[in-house]
């Protein structure tokens, strides 16, 4: 039996070689729209429904009952009974509470099983490298307080950047208010949105997709620490030229200790829309 097992959500959007190479468990989101609820998988949200439900006025993306997540922990508990699950944000989403639920049904029902929740306080990449950390950790031999450890580390400096065509997609969900209000204050404009420690944030406005790559390296630039190795992943939708020459100019400038390149996940893709290029990133060992 393994030592301590990491899992995460799917919108992590860690790169599947990754997911292989240190056995990270992932836990699927759902999405309902028009009365029907998918999972995060390519298989019931293949490129056409993405768009389809892009275009879908109202989204809901409550996450899972706790029944769901006990499941899995149960699961995961023949491998290992230590489990730690690095959950995205708590402030735009209620899955922490109801995995806490779920952890709490399965070590009812399982003697000696432990888990261990850690809120990214992040989604997309920057939570995949806070997972990342955790999964490494417990490569490493890690018991389950060093692993939670190893992931809180990263979730002290990672952080991510969004180049967006509009704010309009995540409107939809309710949670993005303020940001829409200051985008729509300018017309004909591009916004630029960070997200880390649970905040997200305006980062400015700029009118083309060219300018907004340019300013994620601008903002990369500001925020990586020369003295440490810094680690990098370009994200995307629907921008997969865009997405590789902007992982290429990050490449030659910065000569990243680690450097991945992905597309968002189809629910991801669904609630943020299409035209996104973004970064996460953080400065550490």
């Amino acid at each position: 039996m393994s030592g301590v097992a990491v899992v995460t959500d799917s919108v992590a959007c860690l790169p599947q070689h990754v997911i292989e190479e240190y056995g990270i468990h992932i836990i699927p989101v759902r999405v309902t729209a028009g009365g029907k609820t998918y999972e995060d998988s390519a298989e019931e949200l293949p490129p056409e429904v993405v768009r389809q439900l892009q275009e879908t006025p109202d989204i809901d993306t409550t996450p899972w009952p706790p029944e769901h997540y006990c499941r899995h922990y149960i699961e995961l508990g023949r491998e290992s009974k230590n489990i730690v699950h690095v959950v995205a944000f708590s402030q735009f989403t209620s899955t922490i509470s109801l995995a806490r639920a779920g952890a709490d049904m399965a070590q009812e029902a399982v003697p000696g099983l432990r888990i261990e929740l850690l809120d990214s306080a992040t989604t997309t990449m920057a939570q995949g490298f806070i997972a990342l950390a955790a999964a490494r950790a417990a490569e490493g031999g890690g018991g389950i307080e060093e692993v939670v450890e190893a992931g809180d580390a990263v979730k002290a400096r990672v952080s991510s950047i969004f180049a967006l065509d509009t704010l309009r997609y995540l409107a939809r969900t309710g949670r993005v208010n303020k940001l829409t209000a200051w985008a729509s204050s300018v017309l004909n404009v591009k916004p630029i949105v960070g997200l880390s420690r649970g905040e997200t944030r305006p980062l400015g406005l700029v009118r083309s997709r060219s300018q907004g790559a340019v300013k994620l390296v601008k903002l990369l630039d500001d925020g990586a620490d020369d003295a440490q190795p810094l680690h990098v992943a370009v994200m995307d939708v629907d921008r997969p030229q865009e997405a590789v020459q902007l992982a290429s100019v990050i490449k030659e400038r910065f000569r990243p200790a680690e450097l991945y390149q992905v597309r968002l996940t189809p629910a991801t893709q669904v609630v943020a829309g299409s035209g996104l290029l973004g970064i996460a990133f953080y400065s550490g060992p």
